[in-house]
């Protein structure tokens, strides 16, 4: 296939993929809770496909297990003890993924379970609940974060294409360079700024302010680029180049919502903190 038709296809795919995600965030409560299943189980899917390469029913019992998460973590409300300790949980599991990506010590072909509950399970439980035990739904957020993921990504590829000359982390991401990592957080971060202070978007629960969404920003653009490289990483274990092929010339449902997955933990946590229920 040529690069125009290539470019194309990345095109149109990515702006039905776009308009689609951010319609069900708009849709209401339930089309952002139809959206988070249907990532998380997708997204399992796809890694439990590379991590189970014999045909057997395996895939269906984690499926059942982070099923039976969603439907137990519902129970539990944000402003909970048991909620708020389950999100630092699923903040430290996240932080020895990047350990991993590092210093690897988990087997993914073993303990492809315990991975799906602590890559999926528990933080899309974390994700579902705070939806649903939240009186008020606020779309914008959501698509907020969202377009802060764009943002950050699109920075980093333009500005390392102009300048980038240091590699970040040449053996999971060649294409990731220091400057563009660097250059995406400060530019995300002054854009956050600015966005707070003229528009005053909302934060779900809590008194929205230029330097809270800063904060926000800045998990986004530095857990973010890191939940890329470990989904990066995780393929070259089982040496994929994409965790799937459904959406044409983008690759898998994970290798696009890598960032959205690994910044879930930490801005539930952080919600989970700050809000007033």
């Amino acid at each position: 296939m040529s690069k125009r038709k290539i470019f194309k296809q990345r095109t149109i795919t990515g702006l039905i993929f776009g308009i689609s995600v951010l319609t069900m965030l708009y849709s209401g409560k339930f089309g952002a809770i139809l959206l988070g299943i249907n990532i998380s189980l997708l997204c399992h899917l796809e890694y439990t496909r590379m991590a189970i390469t014999s045909s057997s029913n395996k895939h269906w019992i984690t499926y059942f297990l982070n099923t039976g998460i969603f439907v137990l973590l519902v129970a539990f409300p944000p402003s909970g003890a048991v909620y708020q300790s389950l999100g630092l949980a699923s903040v430290i599991l996240f932080l020895a993924g990047i350990v991993n990506m590092y210093k690897p010590f988990i087997d993914h072909t073993k303990y492809y379970w315990a991975v799906t509950i602590s890559y999926f399970g528990l933080p899309f439980g974390l994700f579902l609940s705070f939806l649903w035990n939240t009186t008020v739904y606020e779309s914008s957020f959501w698509i907020m974060l969202i377009c802060l993921i764009w943002m950050s990504d699109t920075f980093a590829y333009l500005v390392g294409s102009v300048i980038g000359k240091h590699k970040l982390m040449p053996s999971v991401s060649p294409g990731k360079t220091w400057e563009g990592f660097l250059g995406a957080g400060i530019l995300t971060c002054a854009l956050t700024w600015w966005a707070a202070s003229s528009l005053h978007p909302v934060i779900p629960g809590t008194t929205a302010s230029p330097a809270l969404w800063t904060t926000i920003a800045a998990l986004v653009w530095f857990f973010g680029t890191l939940g890329d490289l470990v989904e990066s990483s995780i393929k070259r274990t089982f040496h994929k180049k994409d965790s799937g092929n459904v959406l044409p010339g983008h690759g898998g449902i994970l290798d696009r919502f890598d960032s959205f997955v690994y910044i879930l933990p930490f801005i539930l946590f952080l919600l989970s903190q700050i809000q007033n229920f």
